[in-house]
């Protein structure tokens, strides 16, 4: 019978701080940092994260929604909270003004609200004001620029505080992304000669800060890089980060088997020799991806092992076959460093999985608890 936790996500603050500074490093001093804590910090546990960015120093703090900005004023952040999916009923507006909320407006109705509403409020509410320029989601055309700024400045109780826009490719520095720029920089100095001086002027998100340094402005947005992953494994070289997080679960028991014996769902996996299986009661009901079956990799004792058979909703199958002296209570180590220099990063699995690191991180469950280190 196991003495700890099934399994753990050790968030490791410290690693979160380093890669803060790491970021600050690519900045011009003058250019401000805004942390992305949507999806519970991208499944990091948005207070604890928010919490400790705070404590260093972060310039904003960015959500996906009100009430995820909401939860964090009533977890006692007092960083500015950026909600970057804007309002999606009207009924939100009230907690943005009361919690001190900067909602993203992108489009007529949310602008024709807010103005309307704005000379109600009790004191000037600040908005970003988004510009599409080809990523072809969230925004005003480019062309609009000047329409929208003059609405923005006959608003008295709305304060144009920034206007952003996004990458569809920040990882890849091409003449698409150039041309962004270009005209992103077209419709800054458009709002700015409609009276409007806002103070956060922003564009990169995480892959830009590598490879678009012309393009951050006085704010960039860092999400998955403050995580310690990159949205391509091609920019690790160019702004080494720490793994956050580290995902261990315990060995629950072990088995052996002859040659010639199926394992797990579907039978996909046949015992090619003598085999030792370590069961680990993590499955995808904890976020470990199903399509890891037979292709992903744990580490235990310090030594690769590889993932046999399906991925089951509450177990994984691990080979351990020349393994020495794996028994009940080790630890499987399915995310983060472990011994002799050997690791799994977000990155690596997502590979493997056919998906993006952002995926694999956001869906490590609620069950598996997290600790804060």
């Amino acid at each position: 019978m196991l003495s700890s936790p099934r399994a753990v996500a050790y968030i490791d603050l410290g690693a979160l701080e380093e890669n803060c500074r790491s970021i600050r490093q690519r900045l011009n001093p003058a250019t401000g940092l805004l942390g992305v804590v949507k999806a519970d910090a991208y499944g990091h546990g948005a207070l604890e994260v928010s919490r400790k960015l705070e404590s260093i120093g972060i310039d904003y703090l960015g959500v996906a929604t009100v009430d995820e900005g909401v939860d964090l004023r009533k977890g006692g952040i007092t960083t500015p909270l950026l909600v970057m999916s804007g309002v999606f009923s009207w009924e939100e507006i009230d907690p943005v003004v009361r919690y001190d909320l900067t909602p993203v407006i992108y489009d007529d109705a949310l602008l024709g609200r807010f103005a309307a509403l704005s000379k109600e409020f009790a004191r000037p509410v600040k908005v970003h004001v988004k510009f599409d320029t080809g990523m072809g989601r969230l925004g005003f055309k480019p062309a609009e620029a000047q329409r929208v700024a003059a609405i923005l400045a006959a608003a008295p109780g709305l304060q144009t505080e920034g206007i952003m826009t996004h990458f569809p490719s920040p990882e890849v520095r091409d003449e698409y992304g150039l041309s962004q720029v270009r005209t992103f920089t077209k419709v800054v100095d458009t709002v700015r000669a409609a009276g409007l001086d806002p103070a956060y002027v922003h564009m990169s998100s995480s892959g830009a800060i590598v490879t678009y340094p012309e393009a951050h402005f006085s704010l960039v947005r860092a999400g998955i890089s403050l995580y310690g992953s990159h949205p391509s494994r091609a920019l690790e070289q160019a702004l080494p980060l720490r793994q956050v997080m580290k995902v261990v679960a315990r060995i629950a028991f072990c088995r052996e088997f002859p040659a010639g014996v199926p394992l797990s769902y579907g039978r996909t996996y046949e015992t090619p020799r003598h085999t030792r299986i370590a069961y680990i009661p993590v499955g995808y009901s904890d976020g470990y991806p199903r399509s890891l079956s037979n292709r992903g990799r744990v580490l235990i004792r310090g030594r690769e092992c590889s993932i046999v058979g399906r991925v089951c909703m509450d177990w994984t199958l691990a080979d351990v076959t020349g393994v020495d002296g794996v028994e009940s209570g080790d630890e499987a180590i399915l995310l983060g460093e472990g011994g002799s220099g050997t690791r799994i990063c977000a990155n690596e699995m997502a590979e493997l999985a056919g998906t993006i690191p952002y995926e694999i991180l956001c869906k490590i469950s609620k069950r598996i608890k997290r600790v804060y280190i």
